[in-house]
């Protein structure tokens, strides 16, 4: 078989439903199969995966990391490609899975980095300039450079033979994705980005989570980098004034155009 997606998944029966509709779309001309890892859903997520024709393998929520979630999984598959997916994510066309195999053909190929649609900038670029390959460099600053460029677990493809060579790390909290990228960088390989193929990412998230994700985050990418992140370096007030300065910039711009377009408008409504 050439594909295998993967998609962990816990207590999401609404999003896995609407992800599983997209992947139904999808118009391909090789065989592929999707794996389904469950930690132990209190919803029906097995009923709605099995009914929609994935196979459902258990990972016991004691067991969870990232990383070893990856590795299960991966496991389970017999494809030579793997996608990995979240249970939030949606493919914006039906063609999606049959683009894949081209980025494949250089066997030096390890991983594709696919385009978040919610992103104007990402879009535009990618269409502008096409997909761009990375290779390592041992440049200090290249983790903290490329840390956008590396894959990114809630839709990205890698070659089985790859992940073999260097599984998942499954110690870390975060960022599991971005350290296999610059390890398999290592190794020799490459990683292409801004492949244009693109989706969008559909959970929001409380308060609470935007922040514990940001602390888990930014600690995993400073470790993994060797960086400390500006915003959030020294003492806390210094590094409080560099987000108010970073805020005041943003204000001065958004209250630029609030001013023309309210003298705009003012002189739109004496001309009615």
């Amino acid at each position: 078989m050439y594909l295998s997606i993967l998609i962990r998944n816990l207590n999401e029966s609404k999003s896995l439903r609407q992800t599983l509709l997209a992947l139904q779309k999808q118009v391909t001309d090789f065989e592929y199969e999707v794996i389904v890892v469950d930690n132990e859903s209190d919803d029906d997520s097995v009923t709605v995966a099995e009914q929609m024709g994935c196979k459902v393998v258990t990972l016991k929520r004691s067991a969870f990391t990232y990383g070893h979630a990856l590795n299960y999984g991966i496991a389970k598959c017999s494809g030579e490609i793997i996608l990995v997916l979240s249970s939030h994510v949606i493919l914006l066309n039906e063609y999606f899975l049959k683009n894949i195999p081209q980025y494949f053909e250089d066997e030096n190929v390890a991983a594709l980095r696919f385009i978040l649609a919610a992103s104007p900038t990402d879009v535009a670029t990618s269409i502008q300039h096409g997909t761009q390959q990375l290779l390592f460099s041992s440049n200090k600053d290249f983790a903290w450079n490329n840390w956008n460029n590396f894959m990114v677990n809630h839709c990205a493809a890698l070659k089985r033979a790859c992940w073999q060579l260097q599984p998942f790390n499954e110690g870390v909290n975060s960022s599991e994705d971005k350290l296999w990228s610059l390890e398999i960088l290592k190794k020799g390989f490459t990683v292409l980005y801004n492949v244009p193929c693109f989706y969008v990412y559909c959970k929001p998230f409380s308060r609470e989570h935007k922040i514990y994700k940001q602390v888990i985050d930014i600690a995993a990418k400073e470790k993994i980098s060797g960086h400390a992140s500006e915003l959030f370096k020294g003492s806390y007030f210094f590094a409080l004034s560099k987000l108010i300065v970073s805020e005041l910039k943003r204000l001065r711009i958004n209250a630029g155009i609030h001013y023309k377009v309210y003298k705009g408008l003012k002189k739109a409504r004496k001309a009615g």
